[in-house]
């Protein structure tokens, strides 16, 4: 018969004076709640961990993504011109057409080469509880998932990435997804397998520990009825 359990609440003694006093007399261990204060010093840097770079064709990958949108955009925008939907003494006759379609220019060729200037900034490292992956150069984006967070994990494969043979990472989250572009692809399975496997392990360590602490609870909780 379980004290704790069969203590009737409505009695005088509420159930955690119960506790105490079994603590006091027979020594029952009650697992506490234990939150210390981590010292900053002891936190673990993101800029002290070793970055690996992602593959270098990303850079061809995306620049054939960024110049094939703007192709569209370009032939639609020629589209228009050519039925007289969009003047084109309004563009090139006019001063202010002019210095808007060298901006307009301008921009679409900083889109498609930005690429060279991006991939080289992003990085991932893979550790032993968490993935990490960082891209950007004006604002750089730093993301950390834990693999006990992670409820899934894929790899696909775009028409651009199968042009230079390169795999994307997605991992689910709880109510989130992330895509990590600029792994070889055979390297993307390789980690999506990897990932995966941590998952799995750190889902039967949870279910052990708590195993463990329902067993020990109750060898506790049997030895203070025993001892009254």
């Amino acid at each position: 018969m379980d004290i704790l359990n069969t203590y009737s609440p409505g009695s005088e003694t509420s159930k955690s004076r119960l506790i105490n006093i079994l603590s006091l007399k027979f020594n029952y261990q009650v697992p506490l709640f234990n939150n210390p204060e981590v010292e900053i010093k002891n936190i673990a840097r993101v800029g002290d961990v070793q970055w690996r770079k992602v593959s270098a064709r990303l850079v061809t990958r995306n620049t054939l993504r960024n110049g094939f949108t703007w192709a569209i955009f370009v032939l639609l925008f020629i589209g228009l011109m050519i039925p007289g939907w969009i003047p084109a003494d309004v563009l090139f006759l006019n001063p202010f057409g002019i210095v808007l379609l060298s901006l307009a220019s301008a921009f679409i060729v900083v889109c498609v080469i930005w690429p060279i200037f991006e991939v080289s900034q992003r990085g991932f490292v893979v550790r032993e509880h968490d993935f990490l992956y960082k891209q950007g150069i004006l604002f750089t984006r730093t993301f950390a998932i834990p693999f006990a967070r992670i409820q899934h994990a894929e790899t696909t494969v775009s028409i651009f990435d199968r042009v230079v043979n390169l795999g994307a990472l997605k991992l689910y989250t709880a109510g989130a997804q992330s895509v990590f572009l600029g792994f070889e692809k055979d390297y993307a399975h390789s980690l999506r397998t990897h990932i995966l496997d941590r998952v799995r392990d750190l889902d039967r360590e949870l279910v052990d520990e708590e195993e463990t602490t329902t067993i020990e609870g109750n060898e506790h909780r049997s030895q203070a009825f025993n001892k009254a």
